[in-house]
């Protein structure tokens, strides 16, 4: 009797076990759906991060096949070979050299020490004191002037070359536009309009000098609104530019 309730008992049991252990692996097909989207959720995100080749840009590009030759690469060779393509950058001059320069040229600047020598090239000289005039308020007041006393001898593309070569394009156009309205000379206004950079539209400070929130504030209200389009600001009106163009205008 024990061994027919024992085994009463395992026949009871067995089917229970089965029953169970098949539940537990069965699958179970939304879980699976389930895994399989966050699977490729994970799989999405991680080519987002790696940069997947089919997310770069220029995926649309075509791709040169070996021994082909780019359709662009004479326009490349010929950029390249333009003069001063591959310059470096100049090294910087000494201030009071060039301030002393720019005195000879017709700037009214009072210099420490006078020109020694013959003057430098023009275009290089007037674009190292337009890198100067960020530090320099006097000398950014005088810039208008000689480039006006100085435009019948300037070679206008030297001057754009030696000012792109210190980054300074933009203001090399906003000196040539203030000039040219100063002295009312539209070639000088057309030669700097070529110059401007319209995707600039969010005004800095024209001056290399770190100015408090007050002096911000107060250049914002006297910046001039040829300095704005150029995308400047400065504590400084056109009466601060015209005052000395209008008196040393005629010394050439």
């Amino acid at each position: 009797m024990g061994n027919s309730l024992l085994a009463a008992e395992a026949g009871d049991e067995t089917p229970h076990v089965e029953q169970d252990f098949t539940r537990r692996v069965a699958p179970d097909p939304r879980r699976e759906a389930a895994g399989h989207v966050g699977e490729r959720l994970v799989r999405r995100r991680r080519c987002r991060l790696r940069g997947h080749p089919h997310q770069r840009r220029g995926r649309h590009l075509p791709r040169l096949r070996r021994g082909h030759a780019s359709p662009h690469a004479e326009l490349v060779r010929r950029l390249a070979e333009e003069p001063g393509a591959r310059s470096p950058s100049p090294p910087p001059t000494d201030a009071e050299k060039v301030r002393s320069w720019l005195s000879a040229a017709g700037a009214p600047l009072l210099a420490s020490r006078p020109a020694a020598g013959p003057l430098p090239p023009l275009e290089p000289l007037l674009a190292e004191g337009i890198a100067l005039s960020h530090r320099d308020a006097g000398l950014a007041r005088v810039l208008p002037l000689v480039l006006w006393l100085n435009r019948g001898r300037l070679d206008h593309q030297a001057l754009v070359r030696q000012a792109s070569l210190r980054n300074e394009s933009q203001a090399l156009g906003f000196f040539l536009e203030l000039a040219g309205r100063l002295g009312s000379d539209p070639g000088l206004m057309a030669r700097a309009l070529r110059l401007r950079d319209r995707r600039r539209t969010r005004a800095r400070p024209f001056f290399a000098q770190a100015i408090g929130p007050r002096a911000l504030a107060l250049a914002r209200t006297r910046t001039p609104a040829l300095a704005r389009r150029w995308g400047y600001l400065m504590n400084m009106d056109l009466a601060s530019f015209a005052a000395p163009f209008g008196k040393h205008k005629d010394a050439a």
